[in-house]
């Protein structure tokens, strides 16, 4: 998300606290692999997106029951589940939900057309895997109250429509990909963005779309806190309360575990913290092309290669 801010808000200290909390924590990094859906997982399963953590280490609102969105959410996926952070919002608000049992009812399979039409609107959390060949619903009779977070020329701030939203549909697909936002099932979504979106991201993925742009998780977190902030009275989440709202944190959870992994892993490399400037920087130059190099060879190696195999099929 892009911002012309040039001061640190308030919610993005609160964030940047929570998440230093975990860095260089050796301890606190360590989670022992569990079987799950046929394989052995750390933290979380990709595939039925059982939460694989102890209980007792869970954070206090998740245990509780307390973390919650102040709307319904809809996670259209165009990405590897383990690269994907929108995926730990799904993992730990159906924790959270108690939806974290040992049965068959929250594994993911393929959804068709005609499935996605009949999935109830009371689920509050919901994954389209497009990749996986799943198809959004076609949201007809939603227009009023459901909104995709993606910033553009139309788009509006969150804040403004606080009190109309009843689901939020978030991208979880590389800065590099957007073409899930060309899906014809959301062309007539009203689009919306943040209002004060972090200056920096925290991921350790890095990127060159340019300052203010998140992951899909910072983002449903910073447009989840705006629109519990901004709401007065949201008619169809009228349960969320301030308990709810000061729980959002822990939706970053999952995120701070896995970015002290790196910062970890890092340090032992003698590497900066990828999500560090110098981090991204190193990784940016790493993955840059000159000509005449080895990497520009095989790349043309490649080119060809592909070309003739493009030729062979077609004859």
């Amino acid at each position: 998300m892009i911002s012309e801010q040039t001061t640190v808000n308030t919610n993005e200290e609160d964030l940047a606290t929570y998440l230093n909390a975990f860095l260089h924590d050796v301890e606190g990094s360590k989670f022992p692999r569990k079987k799950c859906c046929g394989t052995s997982r750390s933290l979380y399963c990709v595939e039925c997106s059982k939460l694989l953590i102890d209980r007792e280490r869970w954070p206090a609102s998740i245990q509780a029951g307390h973390l919650d969105l102040p709307f319904s959410l809809d996670i259209v996926l165009h990405d590897r589940r383990l690269s994907a952070t929108g995926f730990h919002a799904l993992v730990l608000l159906k924790a959270s939900q108690g939806s974290n049992e040992d049965d068959d009812s929250s594994k993911s399979s393929h959804v068709t057309e005609e499935e996605s039409q009949v999935i109830t609107q009371q689920e509050r959390v919901r994954l389209f895997d497009i990749e996986n060949g799943d198809q959004l619903p076609s949201y007809e009779g939603e227009d009023n109250n459901t909104f995709l977070l993606f910033p553009s020329e139309n788009s509006v701030p969150i804040s403004s429509v606080a009190d109309q939203i009843h689901r939020l549909i978030v991208l979880d697909c590389k800065w590099t990909k957007s073409s899930c936002q060309s899906l014809p099932q959301l062309a007539r979504i009203q689009n919306v963005h943040i209002g004060n979106p972090p200056l920096e991201s925290y991921f350790w993925r890095w990127h060159n779309a340019g300052t203010g742009m998140c992951s899909t998780l910072e983002a449903l977190y910073f447009a989840a806190l705006e629109t519990a902030e901004a709401s007065n009275e949201n008619r169809h989440r009228k349960d969320f309360n301030e308990v709810n709202r000061k729980s959002l944190i822990d939706l970053m959870w999952l995120f701070g575990i896995q970015r002290n992994a790196t910062a970890l892993s890092a340090k032992r490399e003698g590497k900066p913290s990828p999500f560090s400037k110098d981090g991204k920087a190193m990784q940016r130059n790493l993955r840059k092309t000159e000509k005449g190099s080895e990497k520009h060879l095989r790349d043309i190696e490649r080119g060809k290669r592909l070309m003739e195999e493009a030729k062979d099929s077609a004859s």
